[in-house]
């Protein structure tokens, strides 16, 4: 075998997905790792620069990496290694947890190295990301739920059902054992003009990416899942009202940068949501009628915003 066929086999068998790029940002090489990892096949890909709209990397605030803060631009201009934490974008709309080290979102870790010519000259770089261990936990949550039958059928997360469980659960260790926790309530905004614009079917569609950005991204003991049409409801573990608020807007951000494509052009969609933490003496009745007020206030401050019950 060749040296250049060789290579090329090994690094298709790598557990990361892995990219070239060239100097001028141009993508040379996918591999199927890559192709898995982001929904994206190979012929999509190559020749593209890839800065055009394919991994769209944002950091956990929702700030887009693509320009300036972008790592494999960086190290395409001074050739250094670079790690960091980012949300990739599916082609499906939804952000996938990831890790970078440039050596990963939906976590994704991603490692990004120069390639140099001989005389030590940078002709390129290669990006390597991998599934992280919240993901996995998210994957193999998923496939227990699964087996329980409590899932929506739409979206693939908790039913109202396993919710209702879910939440007496919670109640229950906060008083026997003082387990803190809070609850989110999650709106799409403006869905009916959505739906009347584009159809039922792409409204679905919204409710699914928006979903799967959930479930990629909650933290790996936090459940969160189909409440209403439109509505999506959580419980956050182990925290305090500040973390309450960080796993919130989180989410907010998330969600607001994914993106559903269709023919012609992408539907991107704004959450409002609610945030309460819970009390000893509180029950789920009154815990969700909080969250729900505060997603209401979210709604008539302007929409795409936290609130919290205080």
């Amino acid at each position: 075998m060749e040296r250049s066929g060789f290579f090329r086999a090994m690094i298709d068998n790598l557990h990361d997905g892995a990219y070239f790029v060239d100097r001028d940002r141009r993508i040379v090489y996918w591999n199927k790792s890559a192709e898995e990892l982001t929904g994206y096949p190979s012929e999509e890909v190559v020749g593209r620069t890839f800065d055009a709209g394919i991994l769209l990397h944002v950091d956990e605030d929702g700030n887009d990496l693509c320009g300036d803060l972008c790592p494999l631009a960086e190290t395409l201009e001074d050739g250094e290694l670079r790690e960091a934490e980012v949300f990739l974008h599916h082609k499906s709309g939804h952000r996938v947890a990831v890790a970078i080290r440039v050596a990963p979102v939906v976590a994704v870790a991603i490692r990004v190295a120069p390639v140099r010519d001989r005389k030590g000259g940078i002709t390129g770089a290669v990006e390597l990301f991998s599934e992280n261990a919240a993901l996995m936990t998210a994957r193999a949550r998923i496939d227990e739920l699964e087996q329980l039958a409590t899932l929506d059928p739409l979206t693939g997360l908790p039913s109202r059902r396993c919710l209702e469980q879910e939440m007496a659960s919670r109640v229950d260790e906060l008083a026997r054992f003082g387990r803190t926790f809070g609850v989110v309530s999650i709106r799409v905004d403006r869905m009916p003009r959505i739906i009347s614009a584009f159809g039922r079917d792409v409204g679905d569609d919204v409710l699914r990416m928006v979903g799967n950005t959930l479930i990629y991204n909650c933290r790996p003991f936090d459940v969160i899942g189909r409440w209403g049409s439109a509505e999506f409801l959580g419980t956050v573990v182990g925290v305090e009202r500040g973390g309450l608020i960080k796993v919130a807007e989180r989410l907010r951000a998330l969600i607001g940068k994914s993106m559903l494509p269709l023919a012609d052009r992408t539907v991107s969609v704004t959450v409002s949501v609610g945030a309460v933490m819970a009390e000893w003496g509180d029950t789920a009745d009154v815990l969700i009628e909080r969250a729900e007020e505060m997603t209401q206030r979210s709604r008539g401050r302007g929409r795409d915003r936290v609130t919290v019950w205080k």
